[in-house]
């Protein structure tokens, strides 16, 4: 199955040009789908996976679950935006969406792909040094690639091993 990939090294690489990625869902307030993909690579990426999770205990609407995984899940339109999980994280790399209730959700272009499996989005087109694919992936935790739900996968040396998180 094709999943969306985003090498977040490679798109270090680039300079700040994350700007320059475009998507061509509609329903997007002002395009910004590329803004919540990089977002979700980044929290699953930096967020420390505390075994005692601070935030999830703070978050008093529970937009914050820890699961069975072992990992944290952000429950966006839970959030009411009182950063009492941004306080509680000792590592501060929650960021909360700055419009709450309202998330500028990737669709992952999955009814264009059903059409045509050689779809290729326009954030693949527009995205700096192949920062962003649609390949069929494996997950590799030796190469530094996790699975992101069932649709995204990203690569980001900066993930630690399960049996590492504290």
């Amino acid at each position: 199955m094709k999943r969306l990939f985003i090498d977040v090294p490679a798109l270090m690489e680039s300079n700040g040009k994350a700007d320059t990625i475009e998507c061509e869902y509609m329903y997007h307030r002002k395009n910004m789908g590329p803004f919540n993909l990089l977002e979700v690579a980044e929290f699953a990426s930096y967020c420390r996976q505390c075994k005692d999770a601070f935030c999830v205990t703070a978050c008093p609407k529970e937009a914050l679950e820890r699961l069975e995984t072992g990992s944290v899940k952000r429950y966006n339109l839970r959030c009411v935006g009182c950063k009492s999980c941004v306080l509680a994280c000792p590592f501060g790399t929650i960021v909360p969406e700055v419009v709450n209730y309202v998330t500028m959700s990737c669709d992952y272009c999955l009814n264009q792909l059903k059409e045509n499996p050689d779809y290729e989005p326009l954030c693949v087109k527009t995205a700096p040094h192949n920062a962003f694919q649609m390949a069929e992936v494996q997950e590799n935790p030796d190469e530094h690639i996790f699975f992101v739900g069932d649709h995204l996968a990203v690569k980001s040396p900066s993930w630690l091993q399960k049996e590492d998180r504290r």
